[in-house]
């Protein structure tokens, strides 16, 4: 039987290359040739970079840039999909498709590695993500979501069922509004479009997402045609002294539109479960 040996992508730098997919997927090196190849060790298929230089050395032949090839995807099956996909892009590598759950039953996300190649991060077919416990997060880590489209049916329709003032519900006297200056949605409205994303970020937390109190601010009004996405920093992580079972960790939600700009800030404790023993 033909069994698939290794998949080489021709890159300008394969140690760099190779050294970012150590930090950012936590692959092992399995073998090098210099700088010329480095083979990475990922079951029974090797993952390979080869300079270019080196190939075109040895067989006569150029090969084209690397960059912005889209019809081909490196696909990594990894045990937590958000954990490894928030630490793929501490170390530099570009967000393309924030984890996300399917019907088949797999969570995938989509990134680009530092020479632009498609990177898919995937659970085992039938496996959804695995629950994220107190010892899965640390300071520093970082989850995204989003992006989420409002428009200005949508704020009017929130306002009009649970926060009825005219700068959310009429666009005309939001116009004359001297704070506003025009239809803005409610900061609830945010709120919940931001718990939504914050859902399909870590959701998987083992036990939920389970707040204990925190500190929220609006620094500037959503309009619509915004369009938002998250990020949650994990801030501190403390197990609890009087309950071995759990801890709590502290995380900054940040709800961003369109320009970067923060529409909403939240900081709250939540409560999370410790791994069984």
């Amino acid at each position: 039987m033909t069994r698939l040996a290794r998949i080489i992508r021709h890159v300008p730098d394969a140690r760099a290359t190779a050294d970012f997919y150590a930090r950012a997927f936590g692959l092992t090196e399995k073998l090098a040739l210099g700088e010329d190849y480095i083979a990475m060790e990922t079951g029974d298929t090797v993952l390979g970079f080869a300079r270019q230089g080196f190939f075109e050395r040895e067989t006569g032949l150029h090969i084209g840039s690397p960059h912005g090839d889209s019809s081909q995807e490196i696909a990594l099956e990894v045990p937590n999909v958000a954990a490894a996909h928030a630490r793929a892009m501490g170390e530099g590598a570009l967000e393309v498709l924030a984890p996300v759950d399917k019907p088949w039953g797999q969570t995938i996300s989509y990134l680009r590695d530092l020479d632009g190649a498609l990177v898919q991060l995937c659970s085992p077919i039938g496996g959804l993500a695995a629950p994220l416990y107190l010892e899965d997060l640390s300071p520093g880590q970082l989850f995204r979501a989003g992006p989420l489209t409002l428009t200005a049916q949508e704020i009017m329709d929130y306002a009009q069922r649970y926060d009825p003032q005219p700068f959310h519900t009429d666009p005309v006297a939001a116009a004359e509004h001297p704070l506003f200056r025009g239809l803005a949605a409610s900061g609830w409205h945010t709120a919940a479009l931001t718990m939504r994303m914050v859902v399909g970020a870590i959701g998987h937390l083992a036990g939920g997402i389970v707040g204990a109190g925190g500190e929220l601010q609006w620094p500037r009004p959503t309009r619509p045609g915004d369009e938002l996405r998250v990020e949650i920093e994990v801030l501190e992580v403390v197990p609890s002294r009087s309950r071995p079972d759990r801890g709590s960790a502290v995380v900054r939600i940040t709800t961003l539109n369109q320009a970067s700009e923060a529409v909403q800030v939240f900081t709250p404790r939540m409560v999370v479960p410790r791994r069984p023993s």
